[in-house]
């Protein structure tokens, strides 16, 4: 039986060729597309920080909380200048108002510091009974012991035993009366203007002074 050789039609020719090249295209494209990939370089890992920097330590102390560095307690005021010469070896006084204190020297060498009360009012005397500490240079008059005597302060209470402590060191002050350097029944007066124009000194302090004074020893008493 004879079997005759089978004609395609034109445009099925041109549909297989159009599917050959597209069909090459494709295998060309996939093997390129994979070729890349597979030579590419590996992608870039992102950059890791370094070591953050740690703050240093502080060399500044640092309090724990609640604790307070003690303040140092403030120096004593030092004796003002001398208001006059000295011999090396005079023992003499000399109050300063403003500071509360009176200074014990041995020629121009402190040898001690005593706080005192002073008179109620500021500046110089210019009356009796002005309550003013008069200022100047002066002498030890008389030394009395004054532990019996009493003295009323106006304020309801009566005469005061011991308003004066052990001893009243009388001053002699040209122009006025009854000044002088004396103890007290209130110590928490130290160191206030308080007194009618006398020095006031704690007892156990004018003591230990009275073993020093002497007549005629020179006191000086300054703003």
């Amino acid at each position: 039986m004879f079997y005759g050789k089978r004609k395609f039609p034109f445009w099925a020719k041109l549909a297989g060729l159009a599917l050959l090249v597209v069909a090459g295209f494709l295998t060309g494209y996939l093997g390129y597309t994979l070729y890349r990939e597979l030579t590419a370089p590996p992608p870039e890992m992102p950059a890791s920080p370094g070591p953050v920097p740690l703050p240093e330590p502080s060399l500044q102390f640092q309090e724990p909380p609640g604790v307070h560095t003690p303040v140092p307690a403030p120096e004593p005021p030092l004796p003002p200048a001398l208001p006059g010469r000295a011999k090396s070896d005079q023992l003499w006084l000399h109050v300063v108002k403003g500071t509360y204190r009176m200074y014990l020297y041995r020629g121009r060498n402190v040898e001690r510091t005593f706080d005192v009360a002073v008179g109620a009012n500021g500046g110089q005397k210019q009356r009796v009974g002005d309550s003013r500490t008069p200022t100047g240079d002066f002498t030890v008059q008389q030394i009395q012991r004054s532990s019996s005597w009493t003295y009323d302060f106006g304020d309801g209470n009566g005469p005061i035993p011991g308003a004066y402590g052990p001893w009243f060191i009388r001053l002699k002050t040209p122009g006025w009366s009854g000044i002088g350097i004396h103890g007290t029944h209130d110590p928490h007066s130290i160191g206030t203007m308080i007194t009618q124009g006398c020095i006031r000194m704690r007892n156990h302090e004018l003591e230990e002074l009275k073993k020093t004074v002497f007549v005629g020893m020179k006191v000086v008493i300054s703003e």
